[in-house]
C-alpha cells in the first residue's frame, strides 16, 4: 500500500504546454532585464570610479546607459502588459470576476491599442524626420535612430500585444470561459 501511494497521480485532463512555456519566457525575460539594469549599474560605476579617482571620463557612458535603460523600459511595458501586472491594468479587474472582468479587460485592450497605436504612429514620423536630418548622438556618434527606435518598437510591441489580448479577451467573454492570466 505505501509503495502505490508515493506514485504521483497522473490527470486525466490535457493541459495545454503553452502557459507554461509563456511563464518560462516571462521568467527568461525578467531575468534578462534585470541582468542589463545590473550591466547599467556596472557602467556607471565603472563611470565613477574612472571619473573621480582618475580624472578620465569615458565618452559617451552616461548616453549609453541611458539609451539601454529606454529600451529596457519599453521591452518591460511590453512584458507588464502581457502579465497585466502593472497597477493601473489590474486594480479594478483583481476585484472583479466572471463576465465583469473580462469586460473590464476588454476596455483595457482598445484603450491600450488606440493610445499605443498613435504612440507608434508619432513615433514613426519623429524618426522618419530625425532619420532625414542625419542626427548622431553627441558622445557615442551613434545614428538618433537607434535610441528613438526604442519607443518605436516599444509601442508597436504594446499596440500588437494589446490586439491578441483583445481578441483572446472578446473570445473568453463570448464563451463565458473562467478568466485566465499568464503567470511569471
Amino acid at each position: 500500500m505505501a509503495a502505490a501511494e508515493s506514485q504521483p497521480v497522473r490527470s486525466t485532463t490535457r493541459s495545454s504546454g503553452l502557459p507554461r512555456f509563456s511563464g518560462a519566457v516571462m521568467g527568461v525575460l525578467h531575468t534578462a532585464l534585470g541582468v542589463i539594469l545590473l550591466f547599467v549599474v556596472l557602467v556607471n560605476f565603472v563611470n565613477a570610479v574612472s571619473r573621480y579617482l582618475f580624472g578620465i571620463s569615458p565618452v559617451g557612458a552616461d548616453e549609453l546607459m541611458v539609451y539601454i535603460v529606454i529600451w529596457t523600459v519599453m521591452i518591460a511595458a511590453i512584458v507588464s502588459l502581457i502579465l497585466r501586472s502593472h497597477i493601473n491594468v489590474n486594480l479594478l479587474p483583481f476585484y472583479t470576476s466572471g463576465r465583469a472582468r473580462h469586460v473590464l479587460h476588454i476596455i483595457h485592450d482598445a484603450a491600450a491599442i488606440l493610445a499605443c497605436g498613435y504612440a507608434t504612429y508619432a513615433s514613426w514620423l519623429f524618426i522618419g524626420r530625425i532619420s532625414r536630418l542625419g542626427v548622431t548622438s553627441m558622445g557615442l556618434g551613434i545614428p538618433m535612430t537607434i535610441p528613438h527606435a526604442a519607443l518605436l518598437v516599444g509601442f508597436a510591441g504594446l499596440t500588437v500585444t494589446g490586439a491578441i489580448m483583445l481578441i483572446r479577451d472578446v473570445l473568453a467573454f463570448a464563451r463565458n470561459a473562467p478568466h485566465a492570466e499568464v503567470k511569471s
